[in-house]
């Protein structure tokens, strides 16, 4: 496999972006756990044709992101390409009706971990680098490819790449859109909630002072919380959630616990940040200590969150990208937002870049058994990011 360069119209083809992704679903890169070393050499083999500049960067030992540059970074406009080469785990392989590493082929589907979120994704950067391998002379301005770390657990292997320099003026992040064109999108962050007790034997749990009871004032809270937040509004997103998701504690049915915790998943929306909402649950939280002084807690976000990003609607870069999709589909994409969050946030937040979220795929059929990708969409991705790059590379 990626024995040559895919010159020509054959780079952009169902054929050869099938070949891609079939092969970078067949290596699995599941985060936590496996990770991304193996996915990165064979990025790095689909690479070696194109004659790009190819770097390794590691935003930890062991996990590296790929950048691959083509063209000059000094010429009057470099498009960053980015996405992500983890993807989540698998939760139960006999859910699913294919093998989730086997990148089978039906119905028009390719299926596997990762073909959706966000294999495809990388397939079509990997066939607009083949496309315009035979024209790096002539562009004015760089192609930058970015294949990233960390993504699902929102670490910065992105991040680790702009830092390193591989930035640019314009965007695409190649996350499954189903081929529309989005703008903003909510941010993620996790919070621990510690709610402290005092253990005892459970035939004297009056002695004891008991987490578990005193759960149930927190979720009310939290209720409350969520009921604000959601009259929160943006033209293209979805409200912000609060959403309680695991409860952990105690270690004997006959003890009373010493603690219980509460993790929460908060979509953020663009002007709300972790440390604000943080702030705000702390006070709510405090509110409960008041009725009950006995009540005692701790509150902290986890290591690593999604800030919420957003560009103007009115950006003449999604525009072009707009258009580029009507004229390959025949159909005129709205602008959107995603109500999942993305490493476009580097992209926007830390590069101060224009940039948009657009790729193959229904986001509906990701991080789920017989995860799938219609191969058709894929091959309209690529056309689409290669009509992009080639009307601002090429002059």
């Amino acid at each position: 496999m990626s024995a040559g360069l895919a010159s020509g119209d054959r780079a952009l083809s169902a054929e050869f972006l099938t070949e891609v992704l079939g092969d970078l679903v067949r290596t699995p890169s599941v985060n936590p756990g496996i990770f991304e070393e193996a996915m990165a050499e064979r990025v790095q083999a689909w690479l070696e044709p194109t004659g790009a500049e190819v770097t390794t960067v590691e935003m930890a030992p062991g996990r590296p992101s790929v950048a691959a540059v083509l063209g000059n970074r000094d010429g009057a406009t470099r498009l960053v390409l980015n996405g992500h080469m983890d993807t989540v785990p698998i939760d139960d392989a006999a859910g699913w009706d294919f093998d989730p590493f086997g990148a089978e082929i039906s119905d028009g589907y390719l299926f596997g971990r990762g073909a959706c979120d966000m294999k495809a994704g990388l397939a079509t950067q990997i066939g607009v680098a083949h496309r315009l391998a035979a024209h790096a002379d002539e562009l004015d301005g760089a192609l930058i490819l970015h294949f990233a770390a960390g993504e699902e657990c929102a670490e910065p292997g992105s991040l680790s790449l702009v830092q390193a320099g591989f930035t640019g003026d314009v965007g695409i992040v190649t996350e499954p859109t189903q081929l529309g064109v989005a703008v903003a999108e909510r941010g993620l962050a996790y919070y621990r909630i510690r709610i402290k007790g005092r253990s005892i034997h459970a035939s004297k749990a009056h002695l004891g002072l008991n987490p578990v009871r005193r759960l149930a004032p927190v979720l009310d809270a939290l209720a409350d919380y969520h009921d604000e937040i959601t009259q929160r509004t943006h033209p293209l997103l979805p409200g912000g959630s609060c959403t309680p998701t695991v409860v952990q504690g105690g270690v004997k049915e006959n003890a009373v616990a010493d603690y219980c915790e509460l993790l929460l998943d908060r979509r953020l929306l663009p002007g709300e940040t972790v440390e604000g909402e943080l702030d705000a649950m702390s006070a709510r939280l405090k509110g409960i200590q008041r009725d009950d002084p006995e009540f005692q807690f701790e509150i902290e976000p986890f290591e690593h969150a999604f800030a919420p990003a957003e560009i103007s609607v009115d950006s003449p870069f999604a525009g072009r990208v707009v258009e580029a999709v009507e004229q390959i589909t025949g159909m005129r994409p709205e602008i959107s937002g995603t109500p999942y969050a993305s490493d476009v946030r580097t992209l926007v937040n830390d590069a101060a870049m224009e940039a948009v979220t657009f790729g193959p795929g229904n986001v509906a059929e990701c991080h789920c058994a017989n995860e799938r990708v219609s191969l058709a969409e894929v091959e309209q991705a690529a056309r689409v990011i290669d009509r992009v790059a080639r009307s601002l590379l090429l002059p």
